[in-house]
């Protein structure tokens, strides 16, 4: 069976939901590429892997070498891998950095979170030959501190301008637009006046797609306050924690390793 390209994955729009999920390893890769259409190596691996408070210290080599992991453990989903933070402030960086992320991870698609400053930047990759994903409403490269974050498009103004936004990054060659936090009404506007599929995260059922972090999904990271779109599909948290309590018990009272685990 073929990786989707972008054509499958643009064909679905108003006929089938397009899921999507984050992977950052080889593991989760495997498991998930059976069930998603999309996987994306999000640069949400600086909280979700390395611990760090927001986004802004994940770097170009970090984004390379998990997207390689995900790529050669995955042979179905169409992959997309995001761009760090400050590796496309101008049209020459961004080639240069979107050409050795795609060339060394193999993956299919650059992701930038984009506003009205830097659209100039899709259109360039975009007329490169690059296959360009946007992400646009909350954009989390621009948060120190991710309590701060809060929706968007809740007024009149708000809703134009990001509406507007859409428009245009559709018009200058974005594959997808990822739509985070943004209120539900301008969701269903914007999903319904593309062509290009919108893939919403916080951003309504009206999404032609959802993605979620599947750190979130899987419940493994066990954050007190999670955001209000997260679903929580298992506990794998507490699954670990028994597992390894049960290993420490184990050993400690010499129950492992026993003789069929000697050689």
């Amino acid at each position: 069976m073929a990786r989707n390209s972008l054509k499958i994955i643009r064909n679905y729009k108003n006929k089938k939901k397009i899921i999507c999920l984050t992977a950052y390893t080889s593991s989760i890769a495997n498991i998930i590429d059976k069930y998603v259409d999309v996987i994306l190596i999000g640069d949400s691996l600086g909280t979700a892997i390395y611990g760090m408070k927001n986004t802004q210290s994940v770097t170009l080599d970090m984004m390379m070498r998990h997207g390689l992991a995900v790529f050669n453990s995955s042979k179905n989903a169409y992959t997309i891998i995001d761009m760090p933070y400050q590796t496309y402030r101008n049209k020459k960086e961004a080639l240069i950095n979107a050409k050795k992320l795609l060339s060394f991870s193999k993956c299919q698609s650059v992701k930038l979170e984009i506003d009205h400053s830097n659209i100039h930047i899709v259109k360039h990759l975009v007329k490169n030959g690059l296959q360009v994903t946007t992400h646009i409403g909350v954009t989390p490269q621009k948060f120190k501190n991710f309590n701060k974050i809060r929706s968007v498009g809740q007024n009149t103004s708000e809703k134009e301008k990001i509406f507007n936004l859409a428009i245009d990054l559709e018009k200058a060659g974005s594959c997808f637009i990822v739509l985070e936090c943004i209120n539900e009404n301008l969701a269903k506007d914007i999903s319904h006046n593309l062509k290009i599929p919108t893939i919403g995260i916080g951003a309504s059922p009206h999404c032609d797609g959802q993605v979620l972090v599947v750190n979130d999904v899987l419940n493994l990271n066990n954050l007190e306050k999670k955001p209000k779109f997260v679903k929580s599909y298992a506990n794998l948290n507490s699954i670990i924690e028994r597992a390894v309590k049960k290993f420490s018990s184990d050993v400690v009272k010499k129950k492992f390793p026993k003789t069929i685990h000697t050689y």
